[in-house]
């Protein structure tokens, strides 16, 4: 099968170069305990699509069906876990202890992520046209990301 190993390790994993006999440090499948992908469409199909964030200490990363969630780097334990709206095809981005995600419902979010180890508190929404499926990106003090409504916003103090 085509998505044999991948079912075998999982969608997320940790390996160690210097082991190359039993490289796998932990994985993390979605759905937990792994299975099929073959017959889905758009948010209800499983895995991870996007790239994680990766901190000192935490990896940040979302599933297309909407699991959102923080692992602990060195052994792979879930910390803490949300749900948003599904497919979430964009990259988790952490900056200054915010860490910004967007969903399928148009809205991005910022996390209060100063202590990566607690569910962390939402500090602010911003509501867009349509389904944000790009990463943000960071520069300057302002956040570019575009939605699915067609527009590419520019998000931040008009002063900065």
């Amino acid at each position: 099968s085509t998505f044999a190993r991948g079912d075998e390790v999982g969608q997320l994993v940790k390996l160690d170069p210097s082991k190359p006999d039993d490289p796998i440090v932990w994985s993390v499948q979605d759905p937990e305990g792994g299975g099929p992908n073959a017959a889905c469409s758009e948010s209800n199909c499983y895995g991870i699509w996007s790239t994680p964030a990766i901190t000192d200490e935490v990896v940040y990363a979302t599933t297309n069906h909407g699991r959102f969630f923080a692992l602990d780097r060195a052994t792979g334990e879930i910390l803490w876990e949300k749900s948003l709206p599904p497919p979430t095809w964009q990259s988790p981005v952490v900056v200054a202890d915010v860490l910004i995600q967007g969903d399928c419902s148009g809205t991005l979010h910022a996390y209060d992520v100063s202590d990566p180890r607690v569910d962390p508190p939402e500090l602010w929404t911003v509501d867009l046209e349509g389904c944000i499926e790009s990463t943000p990106t960071v520069f300057q003090g302002r956040i570019f990301v575009g939605a699915r409504g067609g527009a590419f916003y520019a998000i931040g103090d008009p002063a900065a």
